[in-house]
């Protein structure tokens, strides 16, 4: 995975974090249909949601690329549903409609549900439009959060989820499920904005900090993990304190094998 320093050229640095781990190109063909699936969780502005600017950028860089079947889909925490209001409120279905981008809205369905059979889930559901796409890049934002302790790129399978499971998800073991729902989707390549971020309460609101950072991995919890490690070098009253590999997110997406299991991860960093 790749870290590096952001600043004014927004779409130079997402550019060069991505060619640090092998460019678009080792995860996706030009023939792929590719979803993005960005964090707009709430109406609050960034880091609490994805920045426009960044969104845009991404999607900019992937047609210059030659990547042109291109969509954007989402799915807003259940306390600021509906999701068309979100994404009214922020503007991005209005910015996307200008670019051309197909804008899907998961809330209501249709849902596809299989078994999953790990520690916490017996069946779960996913939008069987997920079906028609090949490729999923996630674009999580930095953020602790208040009962998951953190939500990155692992949580951020939680917006597929029909909102009766995602009120189940929330009575319990909220982090191992989180871990868990990986097994069923799982992203072919995850772009994090670090460039601010919280370091306490979230998602919505929270201590603001700016780590000035972008993140790109193939890998989830390679990303969690060094995404962790910068919310805890500061100083900050909050859930994330030990070691970044026993929060339980991370402790079971890792037992489970959504991704790397240790610091043997390779990390490239680049004036971050």
């Amino acid at each position: 995975m790749s870290k590096v320093a952001a600043g004014p050229r927004l779409k130079a640095d997402i550019k060069r974090a991505v060619e640090m781990i092998g460019g678009f190109g080792r995860a996706l063909s030009p023939t792929d249909r590719i979803l993005l699936k960005p964090n707009y969780n709430s109406d609050d502005p960034p880091p609490a949601s994805t920045d426009i600017a960044f969104l845009c950028a991404v999607i900019e860089l992937l047609r210059e690329e030659g990547y042109s079947r291109l969509a954007v889909g989402e799915s807003s925490g259940i306390l600021w549903q509906p999701t068309e209001k979100v994404l009214r409120a922020l503007g991005v279905g209005r910015k996307l409609e200008k670019m051309g981008i197909p804008l899907l809205v998961f809330t209501d369905g249709p849902f596809r549900t299989s078994a999953l059979n790990t520690g916490y889930w017996e069946r779960v559901s996913f939008p069987e439009v997920l079906a028609e796409f090949d490729k999923l890049i996630y674009l999580p934002c930095m953020k602790h959060h208040s009962c998951a302790r953190f939500t990155m790129s692992l949580k951020l399978t939680v917006g597929f989820l029909p909102l009766e499971e995602r009120e189940l998800l929330h009575q319990d073991h909220v982090e191992e499920r989180c871990a868990e729902l990986n097994l069923a989707v799982r992203p072919d390549l995850i772009i994090m904005d670090g460039r601010t971020a919280f370091v306490t309460n979230g998602p919505a609101s929270g201590k603001l900090v700016e780590p000035g950072c972008i993140l790109a991995s193939g890998d989830q919890v390679a990303i969690d993990v060094e995404g962790v490690r910068i919310l805890q070098s500061y100083k900050a009253k909050n859930l994330l304190s030990g070691s970044a590999w026993e929060l339980p997110q991370i402790r079971t997406a890792a037992a489970l094998g959504v991704g790397v299991s240790s610091d043997a991860m390779r990390l490239v960093l680049d004036g971050c």
